[in-house]
């Protein structure tokens, strides 16, 4: 596994960082978004790269940042990269790490097989931003409802203590 910078895009709304990590046989193109940390996986993942892969895919979740994971790109997922998948989405699920798969010929070939597969599979990496966008602030959201909870009520008038 190596990793090596490529030139920054100066575009709109393009990566703040870009990085290439080769997983033999499938490049890993790490973007950094302000909403989620985008890796774009193209070439092929099989039996010999799949756990390559996921090592990859779990140094960027330790960051507990949400993660969408665009395999749009793929020119091959074999059923060991299908695995992978559905361990890594586990591993997010428990972690509580919001994640995205956004979905590719590659992929749709083994998904139209394996139906029930529970993978948060998106069309397009634009989709997955705004599903992350959406769950961000409904968490906000909720957070904001739990502690004004525990805050003192507002609504009753304030009345001193009688002394006996």
């Amino acid at each position: 596994m190596t990793s090596s910078p490529e030139g920054r895009p100066d575009g709109c709304g393009e990566p703040r960082s870009r990085y290439v990590i080769d997983c033999e046989g499938a490049q890993v193109r790490v973007h950094a978004r302000s909403l989620a940390t985008v890796l774009s996986i193209d070439g092929e993942i099989d039996a010999s790269n799949a756990d390559l892969v996921a090592e990859v895919v779990r140094r960027f979740a330790r960051l507990k940042a949400p993660l969408v994971l665009d395999v749009s790109q793929l020119d091959f997922l074999g059923s060991a990269g299908l695995r992978v998948l559905l361990v890594l989405n586990e591993e997010h699920r428990q972690a509580q790490l919001h994640n995205n798969v956004v979905s590719g010929a590659a992929l749709r070939r083994l998904t139209g097989i394996v139906t029930d597969h529970g993978l948060p599979v998106v069309a397009s990496v634009p989709e997955a931003l705004q599903n992350t966008h959406e769950f961000v602030h409904a968490r906000r959201r909720f957070l904001a409802a739990l502690a004004r909870q525990g805050e003192p009520q507002h609504n009753a008038p304030w009345r001193p203590a009688s002394t006996p």
